[in-house]
């Protein structure tokens, strides 16, 4: 009997403290502010899970430097500590006619999921992942430590989207082009350029950034981005003894317009023969980039532009694009776009018929999207691609944006 008494005397806190704790559970309805349902504390140390409905004018607001952003997040808080996660998948289905050859197929573009821990008020970690990535090499998109030190300044190690071109830090979710423009994925290191290679427009390195001068409505004047990078690519290891400097300044002397201008200083090294002879396979080739652009978000007009210019080895290129959104009714907006690519601005009209692919493109595109909830929409869309040799292309793509 005493060793029976004991042993209920010694698993009564146990059932005690069993009964006190209080289950964790996410909200069911949206709410406009920043909830947390449920809590947790032992020894000082709180816990809650808690979620934010961000509104329509904020996504409507977000910056071209403000990347990937969150709509409904989960936020976890274990102490002074944060973790938010968020993402969004993109599906499509395309029909494409190339001369007399014509295909169609359903696809996936993009399934992304993001982590952002807030370790402190200052120091973050951020981490996205693609699982529809058609590389296994390619899952893990971005991986980097932040530092604020202020608001004008911040220190960012990892891999992450080079400061190179609005359109290229922009958000998938927040671009008219569903395709992301030819020129600017030539330009940026997105996909098209097979001496650089696909590597999504991100590298490996170190960068500065921060918002300067405050504005007496909230905006800043200024924002900068400095950084020092392999130049190689995402999830590569450098591939020559050179490092790619790359800088971005945007002025936005009013809250809605943003004045652009961005460049890559750089040394690449050729991962296939260049297509006009001037660079040959795992040689060392200059690859320089500059931009200058605008974006300005006047309702129900939304404009954004940039003309881009480059240099790989001796070959110059040049691309330019204009995207314009013209919002009809709630939700509904009209989108036009136009997108030129040069891969070689020196060739002579004889010498750019004689190449055995093309060498430069003018792409028109005339197109819908419904935004049915916060950044989650149906586009549809038609775009021409008159090449300059060989079959012009159209094709009919229409994508399904799912984000939370």
């Amino acid at each position: 009997m005493k060793k029976l008494i004991l042993a209920l005397l010694a698993v009564m806190p146990v059932v005690v403290a069993a009964s006190e704790a209080v289950p964790v559970a996410l909200p069911v309805e949206d709410s406009p502010v920043e909830v947390a349902p449920a809590q947790v504390e032992k020894k000082g140390l709180r816990v809650s899970v808690s979620t934010l409905n961000t509104s329509d004018s904020a996504i409507r607001a977000t910056r071209p430097q403000d990347g990937e952003t969150p709509v409904q997040p989960l936020n976890i808080h274990i102490g002074p500590s944060k973790l938010t996660l968020f993402g969004y998948a993109q599906g499509l289905y395309d029909m494409t006619k190339t001369g007399a050859e014509t295909s169609n197929s359903f696809s996936i573009a993009r399934i992304i999921l993001m982590a952002n821990a807030e370790l402190t008020r200052k120091l973050s970690f951020f981490i996205m992942l693609d699982l529809a990535a058609k590389q296994s090499t390619k899952y893990l998109q971005e991986y980097y430590a932040q530092y604020a030190f202020l608001p004008e300044l911040k220190l960012r190690v990892g891999q992450f989207k080079t400061p190179y071109t609005l359109e290229n830090i922009i958000s998938p979710t927040l671009l008219g082009n569903v395709s992301i423009n030819e020129g600017t994925r030539y330009m940026a290191g997105i996909a098209g350029d097979p001496l650089y290679g696909n590597y999504a427009g991100r590298d490996l390195g170190a960068m500065i950034t921060g918002d300067a001068i405050k504005a007496s409505d909230g905006h800043y004047y200024l924002n900068y981005s400095v950084g020092v990078f392999n130049g190689a690519g995402l999830n590569t290891r450098d591939n020559n003894k050179h490092k790619d400097v790359a800088a971005m300044i945007n002025v936005l002397p009013i809250k809605d317009v943003t004045l652009s201008g961005s460049l890559v200083i750089g040394k690449g090294n050729a991962r296939e023969v260049d297509q006009f002879g001037a660079v040959a396979l795992g040689e060392d080739y200059t690859r320089n980039r500059w931009s200058v652009g605008a974006q300005a978000n006047w309702r129900p007009l939304k404009l954004r532009t940039e003309y881009m210019g480059g240099k790989n080895g001796p070959v110059k290129n040049r691309a330019f694009y204009a995207e314009l959104w013209c919002r009809l009714f709630r939700g509904l907006d009209l989108v036009l776009d136009y997108d030129y690519l040069d891969k070689n601005t020196s060739l002579s009209k004889d010498a750019r018929e004689a190449m055995p692919v093309w060498t430069r493109t003018s792409n028109y595109l005339v197109g819908l999207q419904y935004w049915f909830y916060k950044k989650c929409r149906l586009s549809t869309q038609y775009v021409f691609s008159d090449r300059n040799t060989g079959p012009d292309t159209k094709a009919w793509i229409t994508q399904l944006q799912i984000a939370f």
